[in-house]
């Protein structure tokens, strides 16, 4: 126990020691926010498909979407789907709902015009 304690103070040492300086971003919250998922969060189009889970009606719900072509991912039938700067957007695999995926296994539904919250492994 003692030697992995200083083990850990040893490594925190050194990191600290590396630069001197403190960690800074530029940008805004959201470009920082960005430039974090890019780099260190899952994001579907690396995975294949992707389950779904989201509550409607007080049950829990699930959901498969698969890559089927350039541009398009398959549900219940072929639906398609966009990039914006925070979300994978599937319009179309599942009737009347759009699926708006966020990096790291997050994301909303939205169904009847509200917007529920969801998440995706």
């Amino acid at each position: 126990m003692l030697k992995s304690l200083s083990l850990s103070v040893a490594a925190l040492s050194l990191l600290a020691a590396c630069n001197g300086k403190p960690l800074t971003f530029s940008g805004t919250p959201v470009q920082v926010k960005r430039a974090y998922a890019d780099s260190f969060q899952d994001k579907p189009s690396d995975t294949g498909a992707i389950s779904v889970v989201t509550e409607e009606h007080g049950e829990l719900h699930t959901y498969t979407l698969t890559p089927c072509g350039e541009g398009h991912v398959c549900g219940a039938r072929q639906g398609s789907l966009t990039k914006t700067p925070d979300h994978y957007v599937v319009s179309g695999a599942y009737a009347g709902r759009t699926f708006y995926v966020a990096a790291g296994g997050s994301g909303l539904i939205k169904r009847d015009g509200a917007f529920y919250p969801m998440a995706w492994n």
